[in-house]
């Protein structure tokens, strides 16, 4: 009961977005599927946070590298999923949408929502202040995929949360690694017969 209610709004949101849209919004909606593209303005803006907090070429490096393999790692999981569901599209099911991006892969979930989210997750971590930006970015790309015509809003926040869940799986593996490293460095310093130095995390902030 409540699913299919579930389903019938989501539905019906899809076709009612993709179905009154304002000209002048067409091309920035489908530019910024454009530019999340194998998560290329997520890499691009771990570059600009590692400029911007000077961390120096070789972290920045790393931290787009980082970035790289967190939206891949989000997308192949959308992927995956895409095969086992198989849903069609809405401008397939409902031939009075007319999509303004080709596409053709199955609909759930969003694939750019994935990758869009699991950057942004990632970036908000590593660079708090700038949350609101990423977060509000990876919002609008996801609402974007509505808006062109080629997902469902339940496709979208299904992909959301795929790349949500990813982030917090390279966070948490971030954060292992570091703790490793300064067990590490207190064991050394302890072998040597010498007290150990306060550690803490990097602050990204």
């Amino acid at each position: 009961m409540h699913a299919a209610l579930l389903a019938s709004i989501d539905d019906a949101l899809a076709q009612w977005i993709a179905t009154h849209r304002w000209t002048p919004l067409n091309d920035p909606m489908i530019w910024l599927g454009d530019i999340d593209r194998l998560g290329a303005i997520w890499i691009a803006l771990a570059v600009v946070v590692g400029v911007v907090r000077k961390l120096g070429t070789l972290k920045t490096v790393g931290l787009a590298l980082l970035t790289a393999i967190t939206t891949f790692l989000a997308d192949s999981a959308s992927f995956g999923v895409k095969d086992l569901v198989d849903r069609t599209r809405p401008f397939e099911a409902h031939p009075r949408i007319h999509p303004l991006y080709s596409v053709h892969s199955s609909s759930f979930p969003a694939g750019h929502a994935a990758t869009a989210f699991a950057g942004a997750t990632l970036l908000a971590y590593l660079a708090p202040r700038a949350s609101p930006l990423f977060l509000t970015l990876a919002a609008a790309i996801g609402y974007s995929r509505v808006y062109v015509g080629v997902h469902y809003p339940g496709d979208v926040i299904a992909g959301a949360a795929i790349g949500v869940l990813i982030a917090i799986a390279v966070i948490a593996s971030l954060r292992l690694s570091q703790a490793t490293g300064v067990r590490e460095k207190v064991r050394q310093a302890l072998g040597r017969g010498g007290k150990p130095r306060s550690q803490r995390f990097p602050e990204w902030s």
